[in-house]
């Protein structure tokens, strides 16, 4: 049973479940550290099964191979990422929009520059040359920017025109975030890196607009 599952229908949950649940997440909790801390490449099934403290045996019984516990633990960060979306929609409310300068502003200090956030950086990165795990997470990526998407553009419209545009900003914000992520290696000062932070979002607040 998958975790979204779980969550709706707790009462059909078993032990075996709850045990086999619990350990999926503290698998995964040490993919998110090595990811963070030694990018992709670096992360190996040994270096997985070390920071988790379990066995060969219970790893590989989860997870056969390292694109299908990558794949899984990015999958778990998305979910978490769009589950306030999924909420307001079942309860049939629309979370209030902020302007976009904070809206960026916030995505950058409480999603993207956290150990999620840089984790699943890599993994995105890793899709490009890394054929067996884009295979496995395209479907699903793709989904998630449509939704990503779909949930801006019902809160903000683009200085532009067109229909697309405030989705379209968005994606040129997502892009951002991921250089700003990168380039963060070579600059000394995290002020300087603050800086560009702030001049972006600023930027970005001209054009993309709380609906009224």
């Amino acid at each position: 049973m998958s975790e979204a599952a779980m969550t709706e229908n707790p009462a059909k949950v078993s032990k075996k479940e709850i045990k086999a649940e619990a350990m999926k997440r503290r698998i995964c909790a040490a993919v998110v550290a090595c990811l963070d801390e030694l990018g992709y490449a670096e992360t190996s099934i040994n270096r997985i099964q070390e920071r988790a403290g379990v066995s060969r045996g219970a790893l590989t019984h989860h997870f056969p191979t390292k694109q299908a516990l990558v794949a899984e633990t990015a999958m778990r960060m998305l979910h978490a990422a769009m589950r306030p979306m999924h909420e307001d929609k079942k309860g049939g409310q629309v979370r209030p929009a902020v302007p976009a300068e904070q809206l960026l502003n916030n995505s950058w200090k409480h999603i993207v520059n956290k150990a999620e956030g840089r984790a699943f950086v890599e993994v995105i990165v890793a899709c490009r040359t890394d054929r067996r795990l884009y295979d496995v997470l395209a479907d699903d990526l793709q989904q998630w920017d449509a939704d990503s998407s779909s949930a801006i553009s019902a809160l903000y419209r683009g200085s532009d025109d067109a229909e697309d545009d405030a989705a379209l900003l968005w994606s040129i914000s997502r892009t951002f975030f991921r250089g700003l992520l990168t380039h963060e290696r070579f600059v000394s000062d995290p002020a300087y890196l603050a800086r560009m932070m702030d001049r972006f979002a600023g930027i970005m607040d001209a054009h993309l607009i709380v609906r009224g």
